[in-house]
């Protein structure tokens, strides 16, 4: 049994609302998801007790990979957190942004430097969601007798 790439891309569609990114067509939207998609597998590859990385089927949109369904929520949601995390970065080093909030001297509410520090925080806050829940998902699947204790 294969995984599609549709059950990734529809966890992180879910998480999030961007409109300009859900307004695109379907083909274009998806070819910036899956590359998302592709990093936080790449993330969680050393952790992950199923092999995603290297079964990847770009044209059946699939990975040869067959995994038990009681583990599926779980890793979904590890890569579809994975993939917010990796669709906040760009918005974190957005030039315009950066360049307003390294010149204003006005720090209010409503500007640029505010809404700066704002995404950071959302970046900092989904990566490290993302974190714990690799560890988890490492500490509960992990076998212990690989350890050299």
């Amino acid at each position: 049994m294969s995984v599609p790439y549709d059950v990734f891309v529809s966890a992180f569609l879910s998480k999030i609302t961007e409109y300009e990114l859900l307004s695109l067509p379907e083909d274009d939207r998806n070819n910036e998801v899956y590359g998302y998609m592709k990093r936080a597998i790449s993330g969680f590859k050393k952790n992950c007790k199923y092999d995603f990385s290297t079964t990847a089927n770009d044209e059946t949109k699939e990975f040869a990979v067959s995994v038990p369904s009681e583990d599926m929520d779980e890793i979904i949601d590890i890569v579809s957190e994975g993939m917010v995390v990796q669709w906040l970065k760009p918005y974190v080093y957005k030039q315009e942004l950066l360049e307003n909030a390294i010149s204003t001297k006005d720090f209010s509410v409503y500007s640029p430097a505010e809404l700066l520090l704002r995404v950071g925080n959302a970046y900092a806050k989904a990566q490290k969601d993302y974190t714990r829940l690799i560890r988890e998902y490492s500490y509960n699947t992990g076998d212990l007798t690989d350890l050299h204790l």
